[in-house]
C-alpha cells in the first residue's frame, strides 16, 4: 500500500491510492468554493508564493483530520525515515482560519513560484493537476516531472522553484509541512 521510491537520495516520490484521490480531489472542490466566495481574499494563504500564483488557500482542517491521507503521509515519513507514524505530524495553529499546514496553489498562464524553502522537517507536493510544469529543486540542480497523483517529499529546507507557466490551463498543487517530535 506504502509504495514509492527516493530519487536523487533526498526525494521521495509515491503515487497516491486511487481512494486517495478521491479525497484530494473534494478538498479541490471546497477549496474551490473558497477561492470563488467575494471575501476570499481574508482566507488567503500567505507565503512566499502568495504573489505570484493566482490563490492560495489552506484546505479546510476538517477534510485533513478526517481524512486517509494523513495517515498516508505519516505512515510513509516513518517507513522512509524511521521511527514511528506517531513522531511525525502536520503543524497546526489553532484558532486561526489558516489552522493546517497544508494549502491548494491555483496558477495560471503567467504564474509562477520564485526559489523559496519551507519551515519544518519535511514538506510536500501533491500534483492533482500539472502539464509540464516541473518543479525545479536548484542546491542539486535536479528538475523533477511530476505526473497527475504524484506525490513527493523532501527535506524543508530545500530550495526549490516552479518556472512561469507558458500553456494556458489551470494548475493545481496542494503543498504541506510535516514535523517531526523531538526525542
Amino acid at each position: 500500500m506504502l509504495n514509492y521510491k527516493f530519487i536523487n537520495n533526498e526525494l521521495i516520490e509515491t503515487v497516491l491510492p486511487v481512494e486517495i484521490l478521491e479525497e484530494v480531489k473534494q478538498w479541490k472542490n471546497e477549496c474551490d468554493k473558497i477561492k470563488n466566495h467575494p471575501l476570499k481574499l481574508l482566507k488567503q494563504h500567505d507565503n512566499i508564493g502568495t504573489g505570484n500564483n493566482d490563490y492560495q488557500v489552506s484546505v479546510p482542517n476538517n477534510l485533513i483530520e478526517n481524512s486517509y491521507w494523513l495517515a498516508y503521509v505519516l505512515r510513509l515519513c516513518a517507513k522512509t525515515l524511521g521511527g514511528l507514524h506517531r513522531d511525525y505530524y502536520l503543524r497546526k495553529w489553532e484558532g486561526h482560519f489558516d489552522n493546517c499546514d497544508i494549502w491548494i496553489n491555483y496558477s495560471y498562464k503567467g504564474n509562477y513560484n520564485p526559489e523559496h524553502n519551507h519551515s519544518g522537517f519535511l514538506s510536500g507536493i501533491i500534483y492533482y493537476e500539472n502539464n509540464n510544469d516541473p518543479t525545479i529543486f536548484t542546491e542539486n540542480n535536479f528538475t523533477y516531472h511530476s505526473k497527475k497523483g504524484n506525490m513527493i517529499l523532501f527535506p524543508s529546507n530545500k530550495l526549490h522553484k516552479v518556472e512561469k507557466q507558458k500553456e494556458d490551463y489551470e494548475r493545481i498543487t496542494f503543498a504541506f509541512n510535516i514535523n517531526k517530535k523531538e526525542t
